[in-house]
Order: structure tokens, then sequence, then C-alpha cells
């Protein structure tokens, strides 16, 4: 039996996992980090980056209606090296070296800043900022969003795509009534093709609440499962 020239072949499978609680706000976290290519020499599973989400599933504990959001990142900007020392002030993003317009950043692009995969969560991590002004050295967003502090290196500044917002009932999937919900083939996801995602090795998925989520211990699960490639 023949095979498609260059098919392609998931090399692993994994999940990822968002909780939403109050504390969280409307502060989005990452669903599905960016999948990383396998380093050198590395061939058990050989990963050449990206993949497919082939389910998202969220429920609630939250005796409360809630929203949730689902966001299309794309790592631009990684500090270390490559930015010298950068920092946030309420309503710019700095760099000491390097170029944010190289990067890619345009004015009016959505930007977000996740820390490294494995790192603790910093205070401006998943906070939306809308870019005003673009230079070498400075992002400005609209308002003053975010809090002043140094980003630690391997923090990602993503821009973001609002992909949709979907309700979900009062518990949702927990109470043995309401089923939970799919946010993969979802209803409000005006994409043609919508039974599986395409991630590239340098894109991640994001996920918030709409409004806050109730008090502990009601949250909010999110969860992805992805093949690799």
């Amino acid at each position: 039996m023949s095979s498609p020239l260059n098919a392609a072949v998931p090399a692993a499978f994994q999940n990822g996992i968002a909780n939403l609680i109050a504390a969280d706000g409307t502060q989005a976290k990452v669903l599905v980090d960016a999948l990383a290519a396998a380093a050198a020499g590395v061939t058990s599973p050989l990963l050449f980056g990206g993949g497919s989400v082939i389910d998202i599933t969220a429920t609630s504990t939250d005796a409360a209606a809630k929203d949730v959001i689902l966001w299309l990142g794309q790592v631009l900007t990684t500090t270390g090296a490559a930015t010298g020392t950068a920092a946030m002030t309420v309503s710019t993003i700095t760099r000491s070296t390097g170029d944010f317009f190289l990067d890619g950043w345009r004015p009016g692009d959505l930007v977000m800043v996740f820390a490294a995969g494995n790192a603790g969560r910093q205070a401006n991590d998943g906070v939306l900022g809308i870019v005003t002004g673009v230079s070498s050295a400075t992002l400005t967003v609209n308002g003053t969003p975010f809090s002043a502090l140094t980003l630690n290196t391997g923090v990602r500044l993503c821009r973001m795509a609002y992909q949709f917002r979907a309700p979900m009932a009062a518990s949702a999937g927990t109470n043995g009534t309401s089923a939970s919900v799919n946010l993969l083939n979802n209803g409000n996801d005006g994409s043609v093709l919508r039974y599986e995602k395409k991630l590239g090795l340098n894109e991640l998925l994001a996920v918030s609440a709409a409004s806050a989520v109730s008090a502990l211990p009601a949250y909010i699960n999110v969860s992805a499962d992805v093949a690799r490639y």
C-alpha cells in the first residue's frame, strides 16, 4: 500500500491544561505552549516543531455562568541576549538592545507577555495591551494596563489574535446536568475549518475568563489534546 508523499505522522501526543480562578481576573494563561523542535541529536521522538490541537474541552465548578475566551499567540520577541535588559512600565515595554520593529511589531497589534515555559508567572503575564507605538527600543500600549517590573530572561512577548468567546453554563460539565463546552468545534468560532487547529513552532494558545471567576473554590478548567510533529 502506498503512502501520501511527504505525509506528516504525529511523533508524540501531549496535554495542555489551564485552570482559571478568581485571582486571575481576566488575565490569560497559556493552554498550549509553543511546540519547539527536538534538541540537536534527539531523535526519539523526532520533533520538527509545531503540531495540531485535536480537542479542547472546558468545564466549570462556578455556580454562575461565565464566558471563556480563546487566544492565538505568535512569539515575536523573547527576552535575553537579543533584547538585553527588558522591562515594563505601566504603558511601555522596553529593551536595551535589538529592535522591536525588526521583530515584526506594528501599531495595532495586541500584545501579551508570558513567562518562560515552566517558570513562575510574573505580575503582567496574560495582561492584554494594544500597541499604539513601535520604536527599536520601546513598545507603547494604550492606557496603563501593566505594572512596572523588570522582565526575566526567557519571557515571551506574543502578538495575540482574539479567536472567539464561548459561553459556559453554571457548573458546566461538573453538575451532572450541563455539558462541558467544546472549544475546538465551537459554534462561536467562525472558522471554516475548526476540527483541528494547526500551530507553528512559534505559536501558542491561551485562554482567559471574560469576567473573573467567582471566589474559591470555584474554577474553570480547560484542557487540550495536541499531536506534535
